[in-house]
């Protein structure tokens, strides 16, 4: 399917796909907002000269990643001991205080939880990051399937690593999944995984170009799903 941004609803036949895969930051919680800020103010005192567009490019990266990155890239020379636990130290202020869910997750979540579609998350982000989103806002059971970057040896988008290992746990092949994601990096790990991607505008991520998507909609309100096979209630 050729690419285009959706002027009205977009409508996904969801009869065509076997399993639905979610990014975390930016596509489930707006934690990408407080990143921005809080990451941009850190990695302006380790790295001279950073500005906001080495900021975008390191969206969607796994920690070992973006650590490597800026000690080969930009010569960082901050142990990587006291970076990730400055690093931990943030996000805990981000997903337990900050974090809110994006608006229209939820409606969406709830109707799929209606079907029989299985669920995934697939995140670069640490693990004990997601399981802070999943106590905060009482996901476990909505996805029973979730992979970080560590569990596959921390390599992090673009890298189709962490979908492909996804959609194994999901025992569905790549072509059956569909991605929302909201970053360049996410949508290119969709796409070299070989699975349909929707990507999201979600009113922070206007710098990131993410037209690799197969489809790109403006916020939850411009999706609707179709084709779903109801739970029938006892």
């Amino acid at each position: 399917m050729s690419n285009h941004t959706a002027t009205s609803p977009f409508v996904l036949d969801l009869s065509s796909y076997k399993a639905i895969i979610f990014d975390m930051d930016g596509v489930i919680v707006d934690s990408e907002l407080h990143w921005k800020s809080l990451e941009g103010f850190f990695l302006e005192s380790l790295v001279p000269g950073w500005t906001p567009a080495d900021q975008s490019k390191i969206i969607g990266l796994s920690l070992d990643n973006l650590y490597a990155m800026l000690r080969d890239t930009y010569g960082m020379k901050e142990s990587q001991e006291a970076f990730l636990l400055e690093y931990h130290k943030m996000a805990a202020g981000i997903y337990q205080d900050k974090a809110s869910l994006l608006p229209g997750f939820r409606d969406l979540l709830d109707t799929l939880l209606q079907s029989r579609i299985p669920l995934a998350i697939a995140s670069s982000s640490h693990r004990s990051w997601i399981e802070m989103v999943l106590v905060k806002f009482n996901l476990h059971s909505a996805f029973p399937v979730v992979v970080s970057a560590q569990e596959v040896g921390g390599r992090g988008k673009p890298a189709p690593d962490i979908y492909l290992y996804t959609a194994e746990k999901l025992s569905v092949k790549p072509e059956d999944c569909v991605v929302i994601e909201d970053s360049k990096n996410g949508v290119l790990s969709a796409g070299n995984a070989g699975m349909f991607c929707v990507g999201i505008r979600n009113g922070f991520n206007e710098e990131q170009d993410i037209s690799a998507a197969d489809v790109i909609i403006e916020g939850y309100e411009g999706l609707q799903v179709t084709g779903l096979e109801l739970q029938i209630a006892d």
